[in-house]
């Protein structure tokens, strides 16, 4: 039987998602637990797939893999084998020929960077010309012969408190085209950059001196991709990452004020000479 499944993960810890030899990625300690357990006999006799690679530092709550198994599907038993930061959530079961990549009707991707005074609105004039069929060449880091020519359904900016949440959904992505983007976008936001720059960019004819530089992987995550069908929740398997998830947090929130606090001592100290 063949069988979906929804996999989230922190990417800190990891060169990635797709497999490299002799480094530790997500899909690597994935297959090497399936095969572990006895789920898959090897990637290749069980027509493993994915929905799409992910690069080091990048997360996610809705990658999709998908493979042909005999086993009864019991995540947890799965998930207990697995390291605290990926867990598979839910599963589907799925036709023969389903393919995650290929059969998937959107991604939508978040970025999440701490809000610095930008204009908002200038943001969100600049995300919606993004919205529709462009060629985002500028805008990525293509292979040879790639075609970079995207529809984007849904661009937009938001604030939440001291965040700004960047949202893009489409049926695919180029390489470092999110993160590419987040970057032009706060440009325009801190008014280093006019919203023509973005408009000269959208041009495949036009090569910006220098290039984009992509912004920094810890803040974007794979949120959804969505397909035509519903997944079934496992509950126990859920519970799981989310207590790992809550730790994280409370970690993370205490980290931040001890950085806030040397910050702002730092900020109030004083030189003083003294006379020996």
């Amino acid at each position: 039987m063949r069988y979906a499944f929804r996999l989230a993960y922190m990417g800190e810890n990891y060169y990635g998602f797709q497999r490299q030899p002799n480094m530790k990625t997500v899909e690597g300690v994935l297959i090497e637990t399936l095969e572990k357990i006895g789920w898959i006999d090897s990637p290749e006799t069980s027509n493993y797939n994915n929905a799409g690679r992910t690069d080091q530092g990048v997360n996610a709550l809705s990658q999709t893999i998908a493979f042909n198994t005999q086993e009864k599907v019991i995540l947890p038993a799965l998930n207990t084998n697995l390291p605290e930061d990926m867990r598979c959530w839910a599963y589907a079961q799925v036709s023969e020929d389903f393919n995650p990549r290929r059969d998937a009707i959107s991604r939508t991707y978040q970025y999440y960077a701490v809000y610095e005074g930008e204009n908002l609105r200038a943001m969100k004039k600049a995300s919606s010309l993004l919205k529709g069929t462009h060629n985002f060449k500028n805008l990525c880091t293509p292979k040879p012969n790639e075609r970079t020519v995207r529809t984007l359904f849904e661009s937009k900016v938001e604030k939440n408190g001291d965040l700004l949440i960047f949202t893009f959904t489409s049926k695919g992505f180029l390489w470092k085209m999110v993160r590419k983007t987040v970057t032009v976008l706060r440009e325009i936001g801190s008014g280093e950059k006019p919203l023509q720059y973005l408009k000269d960019l959208l041009d495949p004819n036009n090569k910006p001196r220098g290039g984009v530089t992509p912004a920094d992987p810890y803040g974007l995550i794979l949120f959804d991709i969505k397909y035509s069908f519903d997944f079934q929740v496992d509950e126990v398997s859920k519970n799981m990452f989310l207590k790992t998830l809550y730790k994280n947090y409370t970690c993370e929130r205490a980290r931040a004020q001890v950085y806030s606090t040397m910050i702002h001592a730092l900020e109030k100290a004083r030189w003083r000479s003294f006379l020996l």
